[in-house]
């Protein structure tokens, strides 16, 4: 089989194993979920345009004052995450095959789901807030809420974490104790705050999505039967975002809500379990 079919059969798989909800279908929603394996993982409660206008776009002339050190970064990682990753663990395509294409097909994966709930959600950018933001990128022509790169970032950041670190899967106490890959997630989220095109909230809500999502994915191709479910109250969240914070709210329930759901193995068809036996025989 060639790499484009791989990827569309893996695309198809992990498509059909999860998949979002959303109530309302012709105004803005303010709670959408994510499931994997039929199960709700991810639920989140998106703040209001007028509560991101007072609570968070304030943040926003904080962190403009290092435009200048993270231009370079920021302009790369429009469309470039994964280089940041291999920082920490080396992956070119003769050494890690399968590393690679499951890491890219969670980058897919994460687009498939965060793009119905920005469309969904329609929650305004920075720049329809204030004149004054004036980015330096682009702004996105989508909603705002919640953030691809983080998503993405978290999301890759979780699932790297279960293939290059030779110790138990603990997603939530790998982000407490800053493991180098959460690291380089938490900048990549914090660039687009920097750049003025996404709110700290909007990082909150793409990392809680991205290391629920792939957390999920991992327990359940590693044939486990239960997995991590949570809640975002980001309708009250005035916050910004950083990995301390962001630990700090995986043990507040006023913030994230933590429950357990089930998960059933015999969903992974034997050749995608084969393929993580490969990219975990990687490491």
């Amino acid at each position: 089989m060639g790499s484009s079919q791989r990827r569309a059969v893996l695309d198809t798989v992990l498509n059909t194993l999860s998949g979002v909800a959303l109530d309302d279908g012709t105004a803005a929603n303010t709670e959408g979920r994510v499931s994997v394996a039929g199960q709700t993982v991810v639920t989140l409660k998106k703040p209001s345009n007028a509560f991101l206008a007072e609570k968070q776009l304030p943040w926003l002339r904080t962190y403009a004052d290092l435009r200048a050190d993270r231009l370079n970064e920021i302009i790369m990682q429009t469309g470039d995450v994964q280089s940041f990753f291999a920082l920490v663990g080396y992956m070119a395509p003769d050494a890690t095959k399968w590393t690679l294409c499951l890491n890219q097909a969670i980058y897919r994966l994460c687009t498939a789901l965060e793009m119905p709930l920005k469309h969904g959600f329609d929650a305004a950018r920075p720049i329809a807030m204030s004149c004054k933001v004036q980015p330096i990128i682009q702004t996105p022509p989508h909603g705002t809420w919640p953030s691809g790169h983080a998503t993405e970032s978290f999301a890759s950041a979780t699932l790297l974490t279960r293939l290059f670190y030779n110790r138990g899967f603990n997603p939530a106490e790998e982000i407490a104790n800053g493991n180098e890959l959460f690291r380089h997630a938490e900048r990549i989220a914090m660039n687009r705050t920097i750049a003025g095109v996404h709110f700290p909230s909007d990082s909150m809500a793409g990392a809680v999505m991205g290391v629920t999502l792939a957390e999920a994915l991992v327990r359940l191709l590693d044939g486990e039967t239960e997995t991590t479910a949570r809640l975002y109250h980001g309708d009250t969240y005035e916050g910004d975002f950083t990995l301390a914070l962001l630990s700090d709210a995986f043990k507040d329930a006023n913030v994230i809500e933590t429950s357990t759901v089930s998960l059933d193995p015999n969903l992974v068809p034997a050749w995608l379990r084969d393929m993580w036996q490969e990219a975990k025989a990687e490491w």
